[in-house]
């Protein structure tokens, strides 16, 4: 049995908007020829997709079961089309590209500023998070291709390079934390202190923690949990709570003042990046290109 791709995507349209008419304006069909295209693919499988209620559509079990197949038939098909126009050096579409945030920062700019005057047309995304949501989203299909610290490979991600580029974390404080104003700073009093870091299912926050036990200490108090750089940095900058972020990440912050690394060599950190996309048996030319732009920069 042969899906419709013009069904998919009208199932796809209605399961987005949870609604009959605005699924139909958005494909620019009326309703009533809408529905009837809904009806045939039920009547194709043999069951209802669909429970029509007073507050709009909502899938059934058969229609969840289809759910994940057919969005995986459209993304297929537009992906197909999306190389051939690439191949015909239309150089259209979307490259959608996940980071970490000292990636997003300090080497996706001077990325595509080169790729994006050979092929000006294409239209990029950026999505910035951390590892284990930039894992999720990759597998979901909801990026391409993601820049971060070390992502298990599994049946669905495969490493394909490592960029020629580090980074450093470091502990940060106020600049005018009492610590800034201490001689000799040691691994006990910054643990000493509470500190602002992201939840524990974050990569950083594991990092940190392997790296305390690995010196043989014991884990400060997290005071304040947050996934966000900024949020961490704010914090940092206007209490008296430590984090620990790339170098990257707070420069700015340091520019102006407001942040100071505190010199805990055992807490200074290199960390390596990788990269990874989803296995498939071809890899889109925008994919590509991004991959043979990101080999020639240095940072």
């Amino acid at each position: 049995m042969a899906l419709d791709p013009r069904q998919l995507r009208a199932f796809l349209s209605i399961v987005r908007s949870g609604s009959l008419g605005l699924a139909a304006e958005s494909l620019h069909v009326t309703q009533p020829a809408l529905s009837r295209i809904v009806r045939r693919l039920e009547s194709q499988l043999g069951v209802q997709l669909f429970e029509r209620r007073t507050t709009g559509m909502e899938l059934t079990t058969f229609g969840h079961a289809l759910l994940p197949h057919a969005t995986v038939l459209s993304e297929e098909a537009a992906l197909a089309i999306e190389q051939i126009n690439s191949l015909r050096g239309l150089g259209h579409g979307t490259l959608r590209i996940g980071a970490i945030g000292s990636v997003a920062t300090m080497v996706l700019p001077a990325v595509l500023e080169r790729m994006l005057t050979q092929w000006p047309k294409l239209h990029v995304q950026i999505t910035e998070a951390v590892e284990d949501l930039l894992e999720v989203q990759l597998t979901n299909n909801a990026i391409d291709v993601a820049i971060s610290g070390a992502i298990p490979e599994s049946p669905d991600i495969v490493q394909v390079g490592e960029p020629r580029f580090t980074d450093r974390y470091s502990v940060i404080s106020s600049a005018n934390h009492p610590l800034q104003q201490q001689r000799n700073v040691t691994l006990q009093d910054v643990l000493r202190v509470p500190w602002v870091m992201p939840s524990i299912e974050a990569e950083p926050r594991r990092q940190f923690n392997a790296l305390v036990a690995k010196l043989g200490a014991t884990l400060p108090r997290i005071a304040v949990e947050s996934r966000s750089p900024s949020v961490i940095k704010a914090m940092v900058a206007r209490t008296n709570y430590l984090g620990w972020l790339p170098e990257p990440l707070f420069a700015t912050e340091q520019a102006a003042g407001l942040i100071k690394p505190l010199p805990v060599a055992e807490m200074a950190t290199q960390r390596r990046f990788f990269v990874y996309r989803r296995r498939r048996s071809f890899m889109p030319p925008p994919v590509l290109k991004f991959l043979e732009t990101l080999a020639t920069i240095q940072v």
